[in-house]
């Protein structure tokens, strides 16, 4: 395999972008964005699908390593619901803090919830495409209302296995350290260590 040294980030996402750089640079990957994607149609029913969507559509253009990511937040007494539809399921809502509302009303007793992220490296190795996907999760419980200004998304509503603190409670620092991006990351890394010498 080429050794990769740098890579295009399939994503705006202000955070995202932030720790995947934090993750990879200093493990010497250079992170690079493109500052208009242009619109991607995320039509796959699973984050896998959604990722690799992403990921094709990007290297096409650039012919270039590429990361992309599709994550979402699973609440299991509604059958995993937002899950791939997380984001458009919020900013139909029009707010987070309603999107938090609305799925309150229709919990039951079980509060159970996951995060879920795959991601997708995709680059050439000689003239063969390779795609390798590293995915990481995240159980806890859903709480409400959320809790807590750090983070983004539904961080404040999401209180992780072996924690009292929801996620938008926690520090950047722990954040990072231990969430379901973070998870995939580090899958991510070691792949690209051991691959790189």
């Amino acid at each position: 395999m080429k050794k990769i040294s740098e890579l295009i980030i399939a994503s705006e996402n202000k955070n995202k972008i932030v720790h995947v750089k934090n993750v990879l640079e200093p493990i010497g990957i250079k992170v690079k964005t493109v500052s208009d994607l242009g619109k991607i149609e995320e039509n796959g029913s699973t984050y896998r699908e959604n990722a690799l969507i992403k990921a094709e559509n990007v290297f096409s253009k650039f012919n270039t390593p590429v990361l992309a990511d599709d994550s979402g937040f699973e609440i299991e007494s509604l059958n995993g619901f937002p899950g791939t539809v997380s984001a458009r399921f919020a900013s139909a809502c029009g707010s987070y803090e309603e999107a938090f509302r609305i799925l309150n009303s229709c919990i039951s007793l079980n509060s159970n919830a996951s995060f879920t992220t795959v991601l997708v490296l995709m680059y050439k190795d000689n003239e063969k495409i390779v795609k390798k996907i590293f995915e990481g999760n995240l159980k806890g419980k859903f709480v409400f209302p959320g809790r807590g200004t750090n983070g983004f998304g539904y961080c404040p509503c999401f209180i992780p296995e072996g924690s009292n603190q929801t996620l938008a409670e926690m520090s950047d620092e722990t954040r990072m350290k231990f969430n379901h991006r973070a998870i995939a990351l580090n899958k991510l890394c070691d792949f690209l260590k051991s691959e790189n010498n």
